[in-house]
């Protein structure tokens, strides 16, 4: 049996840098490493009790995390106390998750509707606010094109290309390893391009975020600027992309690709878009209706 006061914190970073994982796991898991020291700056092996994990959980609630985000972090938690029990650094009788339960909530795609987009789309951001604009560019950008917060900060200048008169992003999706090709100029107008000329010499700079949870902070901090009421994240972005292009009539198969989908059933998952398709197309109707009479 090895040392028990030997340090976790310690254990955890070796085992994260050292494991052969995506780039975009290894930052989670590194994330989450930084959060517990946060907690507590020193933790041994001795140290890692139920009480201590339920007292983490609470440290994340209070700092106003999503349920699901800190069910995330303890999952990460949680598989390095089982690759520390299997390397017989802590013993499996003392073992924290036995009886600890990591809950989690049902998430509902959450996306912005014409109206809010365009809400965000109008904001003048006064004064002191105006540090937020990159921000903001970005996840229109991101509502333009479809990105995933990971896809777009993995973006260079070299994603974009010009063949037959139009401009191309093309990127691997950092999560699926998907290419996915887009046509800037023919989605939402050409707003995304617009975005892009706005940082023309500048697209490093566009394509370099803060880390996702500070971006996602100042998203609500926008959203509220903007007076909406809705909890907006960066993954807000990318639903908001499939919704609209559902909502104006894009053939599922279509929006598969453009999403980057392996399968149209996860495309599928917007359907809860259909009915606001369905009034659309009513309504489109109606007005047809109301010009012949």
């Amino acid at each position: 049996q090895q040392d028990s006061r030997r340090s976790f914190i310690a254990f955890f970073r070796h085992e994260v840098e050292s494991a052969s994982v995506k780039d975009s796991t290894r930052r989670n898991q590194l994330t989450t490493l930084a959060l517990l020291e946060d907690f507590c700056k020193e933790l041994t092996f001795a140290d890692i009790t139920f009480e201590c994990v339920a007292a983490f959980e609470q440290y994340l609630r209070a700092k106003g995390y999503h349920p699901n985000t800190i069910a995330k972090h303890l999952k990460h938690l949680k598989r390095q106390v089982n690759s520390a029990i299997n390397k017989d650094y802590m013993e499996i009788q003392k073992y924290a998750f036995r009886k600890f339960k990591i809950r989690t909530v049902e998430s509902k795609h959450s996306h912005l509707t014409p109206e809010e987009l365009g809400k965000l789309e109008s904001l003048k951001l006064p004064g002191s606010y105006n540090r937020l604009q990159h921000t903001l560019d970005a996840f229109l950008f991101c509502c333009y094109a479809g990105l995933r917060y990971s896809d777009f900060t993995a973006l260079t200048p070299s994603a974009l290309s010009t063949a037959g008169r139009r401009t191309w992003l093309t990127y691997r999706s950092v999560k699926t390893r998907t290419e996915v090709r887009l046509p800037l100029s023919l989605l939402f107008g050409g707003k995304g391009l617009r975005i892009l000329d706005k940082y023309n010499g500048r697209l490093d700079e566009f394509f370099r975020l803060k880390n996702n949870s500070n971006a996602n902070k100042q998203l609500q901090l926008l959203a509220r600027l903007a007076g909406l009421e809705k909890h907006v994240t960066f993954h807000t972005a990318r639903h908001t992309n499939a919704t609209l292009l559902v909502y104006h009539g894009v053939n599922i198969t279509t929006v598969q690709k453009l999403l980057g989908h392996k399968s149209v059933k996860t495309t599928q998952g917007y359907a809860n878009v259909m009915d606001m398709t369905v009034v659309h197309d009513l309504e489109k109707s109606a007005g047809r209706r109301a010009r012949r009479e």
